[in-house]
């Protein structure tokens, strides 16, 4: 079989999901596709639920290894991988029938080096809800470069509700950073991929259910060192590659002050001081010039820049916050 798709799923104690997750891949229209399960150390009946699918399916690969987190995971599938593209899907979440076979006829239209769909928010007992991106930007309806639509560094990585060219990753040696857990690994790997790939596609029609249900999801703050850590990746691969556009840190650095937003609504008293160390650190990275004259920042941006020059700013700013939100305590570093 020519395989159009490796669809790579990282695995790890995910019983409660996994087989909506799988289901919703062997039910894909587009059939031309091999199923990359990588399950990294599962406790629970995880392991068993891919063995029987793998019984009655023979595009699914099931891989067990010791537990090396989700970056190690993909780095799997990827090396495995022989679709002309490759695919994630995160195994708490699960995708309509149609999205591989219309990413794919995309990609194709245009040889594309990755195509990138809007996607929904799914909770359980709720249902789905579509991120409307295309409300608040002007969104691109042909083939692009990130410098033209650089807001997708601002918007959720998402790197699953994308399809991205195999020859591309590996021309490019884009693979996962492998730390312990999920570790926000995703925040570099979709910064590599925006920034290197010469052709993107966008289509606004939705296909991937991102569970925001599941307690134990990778989106989760478990480690406060996480968003600062992935930040320093990124920072340190754009001045390798010497990308300055004003345009892709405007919007990095958006995202980054979302990050220090979310850290201090919920830092435990013990972890304060080295959060501020990290946040400014974070901070003093950032060019002045961009954050005050930018348009994509806006005024509390600016002040929350501002207000994390000092340890008392960082501190009257967590109060404020604290104030406003329901706090969910951070107690590990």
């Amino acid at each position: 079989m020519d395989i159009k798709v490796s669809v790579i799923v990282p695995v790890y104690n995910v019983e409660n999901y996994l087989k909506q997750a799988i289901s919703s891949v062997i039910n894909q229209t587009l059939k031309e596709i091999e199923i990359i399960c990588v399950n990294d150390g599962s406790t629970d009946s995880s392991k068993a639920i891919l063995d029987e699918y793998q019984k009655s399916d023979d595009r699914i690969i099931v891989v067990n290894k010791s537990n090396k987190g989700y970056g190690a995971a993909c780095n799997t599938g990827l090396k495995l991988a022989r679709g002309k593209y490759v695919a994630i899907l995160e195994s708490d979440d699960f995708i309509d029938a149609e999205m591989y076979e219309n990413l794919y006829s995309l990609a194709q239209s245009y040889d594309a080096d990755m195509v990138k769909s809007a996607f929904y928010e799914f909770s359980d007992g709720i249902g789905s809800s579509k991120i409307n991106w295309s409300e608040q930007y002007t969104m691109p309806d042909k083939v692009f470069k990130l410098e033209e639509y650089p807001q997708f560094l601002y918007f959720h990585p998402s790197i699953w509700s994308c399809i991205y060219k195999t020859e591309f990753l590996r021309k490019n040696k884009i693979t996962f950073k492998e730390v312990k857990g999920a570790g926000w690994v995703d925040n570099p790997f979709q910064v590599q991929t925006l920034c290197l790939a010469e052709k993107i596609c966008y289509t606004d029609t939705p296909f991937y259910n991102y569970r925001l249900t599941n307690p134990s999801s990778s989106s989760n703050i478990v480690n406060i060192s996480n968003p600062f850590d992935r930040s320093d990746e990124v920072h340190a691969f754009l001045e390798k590659k010497q990308i300055r556009n004003h345009g892709i840190l405007a919007n990095l650095y958006k995202r980054e002050i979302g990050y220090i937003n979310k850290v201090l609504s919920g830092v435990s008293d013990n972890l304060f001081d080295f959060a501020c160390k990290k946040i400014t650190d974070m901070i003093a990275r950032m060019d002045s010039d961009i954050i005050f004259t930018h348009s994509q920042l806006n005024d509390y941006e600016k002040y929350v820049y501002k207000s994390c020059k000092s340890y008392n700013g960082i501190g009257s700013l967590m109060r404020q916050i604290q104030e406003n939100c329901e706090s969910i305590k951070i107690v590990s570093c």
